[in-house]
């Protein structure tokens, strides 16, 4: 079988978009696996290395992949990774992703690359272990395909990044989803770090009445928040721009997220002030993401706002993943957590797993437990 492995070519355009159909049909959440304008787009940006497998005897494209580069946070994504059913077997993907995130991280142009996987089967999270990424957590009910679907997230690290970490101060419910990152860099041979954990004082809870309104225009979004920030730690969400504005209607409190209303998926930006200072507002925020057809919500936050995360968890967030050393900020690594909240039932059946993941989800659903089973706290947000 005569392959080769290829920068993508604008006149590739029409036979990716039907492989993408092919494997994902319509439902494929990723603007540039379905539309036309932004494949081209991506294929020709600096931002991106859209790479092929290209079946010289046959003319056809085997496998695609491609990797999305923020230069100036330093970090990269590896998305779109799908290989046709005849030519499963011939470690493609691997040979794809492997050694392009060695370039990548060996010519330091990113410090670390992740990628989110499915778990509908094992074959995905087998590329990634095989490639020598990290099991670093587990997003519950993220995205409705077919189906809700929890994904996992994957990231491997350029050579000594993690060395440069300094000691963490943190909140005390990240203390056994930090045992399970410890354990597996040990496992690796890879620094674990120095964290400490803190017991915050328990916030008294605040109800308020404010109500927020909905902006979705995704241009004048993304560019009115790049006018209101300018700090590259304001705008860190990597390959999150804002698409929708959520505000109160005096404009004293604006919330900026990206929504997909086609999966259910929101992820929110920024808060526009610290979390701690929206306390009591979370019931009215989640209740108007519902209306908007959100089923998932996550918050990317630096483990080290301890108080911030105490009232994302009291608003019923709990952590799922671990990125150390996701952001550099005065010539340190800093390590983000990724707190996330689902309004549908949880639900693990069905679902398959690397060993590797399975202690994320145990302790998520552990937490999940002590809050709503243990404490009594069922109850529905949206009556």
């Amino acid at each position: 079988m005569d392959l080769v492995i290829e920068k993508a070519r604008l006149d590739d355009v029409d036979e990716l978009l039907k492989l993408y159909f092919e494997i994902y049909g319509a439902d494929y959440p990723v603007k540039y696996g379905t539309d036309r304008t932004s494949m081209a787009h991506t294929i020709s940006s600096e931002a991106y290395v859209w790479l092929v497998a290209r079946d010289l005897e046959k003319n056809k494209i085997a496998g695609s992949v491609v990797f999305e580069l923020d230069r100036a946070d330093r970090v990269g994504k590896v998305s779109a990774a799908v290989v046709k059913p005849a030519y499963r077997g011939e470690s493609l993907a691997t040979r794809m992703i492997g050694p392009m995130v060695e370039e990548l991280l060996a010519e330091g142009i990113v410090d670390s690359m992740y990628t989110t996987v499915r778990t509908v089967s094992m074959a995905p999270q087998m590329i990634f272990i095989n490639c020598g990424f990290l099991s670093l957590g587990i997003f519950p009910n993220a995205h409705k395909l077919t189906d809700y679907e929890t994904f996992t997230l994957f990231a491997k690290f350029r050579k000594g990044v993690l060395e440069k970490r300094k000691p963490i101060r943190t909140h005390g419910k990240l203390a056994p989803i930090y045992a399970v990152l410890n354990n597996e860099l040990a496992e690796r041979g890879m620094p674990m770090g120095s964290v400490t954990f803190d017991a915050p004082a328990l916030l008294p809870e605040e109800k308020s009445d404010v109500k927020f309104e909905c902006i979705n225009a995704p241009n004048h979004v993304k560019r009115l928040f790049q006018k209101t920030f300018t700090d590259p730690y304001d705008r860190f969400y990597p390959f999150h721009d804002p698409n929708t504005l959520i505000e109160t209607p005096d404009g004293e409190t604006q919330i900026w997220a990206h929504l997909s209303k086609g999966d259910g998926y929101c992820a929110i930006v920024n808060f526009g002030k610290p979390v701690y200072e929206l306390r009591g507002m979370f019931r009215n925020l989640m209740r108007l993401l519902r209306e908007q057809g959100v089923s998932y919500i996550e918050v990317l936050i630096s483990v080290e706002h301890i108080r911030s995360i105490e009232v994302l968890i009291q608003s019923q967030f709990l952590p799922s993943a671990l990125y150390p050393a996701m952001m550099s900020r005065d010539g340190y690594p800093m390590d983000f957590v990724v707190m996330s909240r689902t309004v549908e039932p949880l639900n693990f059946r069905g679902i398959t797993i690397d060993s590797s993941f399975k202690p994320y989800m145990d302790q998520y659903v552990e937490l999940w437990k002590k809050m709503h089973l243990e404490t009594l706290e069922v109850f529905n947000d949206y009556e």
